[in-house]
């Protein structure tokens, strides 16, 4: 009878350790999930807007009669304040653990327009009434493509620096006005134009990984456009004293650019 108990008893001890054994394995705390790792690696496109200055140090008027001294209207240059928008497409590649290049094309519209005039016009050394010189330039786009070089070892935060070629779109209009009393008639010389510049683009920003596929970014862009643009335009009606057309002349032109963007990683 005694062995028959300590029979019994062994086999409960035993069945209450096997449930103690599956109660702490089912109490174990499961490993937490491993964070995905966030790369700057693949192709990207978003949009972006902001502010833009244009700027042009070398406007000048020349009249090859002989007739009316050179006026310069951009001498002391000027600054036209604007607006941008548009969107950029681009990759990127993390060749080291904190290092990215990259390369990105983008187009913005852009509502920049800068007007000047000099009045009044010096004819054979002295000055005239009712003479003037108005001249302009509206810059409608800007487009660019770009390489890219960043450091990501602060804060998911991309610090870059990005240069290459850059386009612009301008619409220049130009006027020399010779109205009485100052001229017994009034006559006029008038042009205007649309033309494409090409130059260099170069600036830098910070770009910060909201999410693994979600990043904005603050940038500052300097577009360079030196290569001048020119008119002859003869007056109308066309007087004797000025056989030979007026000269505007429209150079180092630059354009400077302060945007956010936002863009979405494949």
């Amino acid at each position: 009878m005694k062995r028959v108990a300590i029979a019994l008893l062994a086999g409960v001890a035993a069945v209450a350790g096997l449930g103690y054994s599956a109660s702490a394995a089912d109490l174990r705390v499961a490993p937490a999930p491993v964070a995905p790792v966030q790369s700057w690696t693949g192709f990207y496109v978003g949009a972006h807007a902001g502010a833009a200055w244009e700027r042009g140090t070398d406007w000048t008027f020349q009249d090859p009669n002989g007739v009316i001294n050179t006026a310069n209207l951009g001498q002391a240059g000027n600054t036209a304040l604007g607006g941008i928008g548009g969107f950029q497409v681009g990759y990127n590649w993390q060749f080291a653990p904190a290092w990215v290049a990259g390369i990105e094309g983008d187009f913005s519209w852009a509502s920049l327009s800068d007007h000047r005039t000099a009045s009044p016009l010096v004819f054979a050394g002295a000055l005239t009434p009712n003479t003037s010189v108005q001249m302009s330039a509206n810059t409608q786009w800007l487009a660019s493509i770009r390489g890219k070089l960043g450091f990501t070892g602060w804060w998911n935060t991309m610090f870059y620096a990005t240069g290459g070629v850059a386009w612009a779109d301008t619409e220049y209009a130009a006027q020399e006005a010779n109205e009485p009393p100052g001229f017994a008639t009034d006559f006029r010389s008038v042009t205007s134009f649309d033309a494409i510049k090409t130059g260099w683009v170069a600036g830098g920003g910070a770009e910060w990984m909201a999410t693994t596929n979600i990043l904005l970014r603050l940038e500052y862009l300097y577009y360079n456009l030196n290569n001048g643009n020119s008119r002859v335009a003869n007056l109308f009606p066309n007087p004797g004293a000025f056989p030979v057309g007026f000269n505007y002349t429209w150079s180092n032109y630059n354009v400077q650019v302060l945007r956010i963007a936002a863009s979405y990683k494949f």
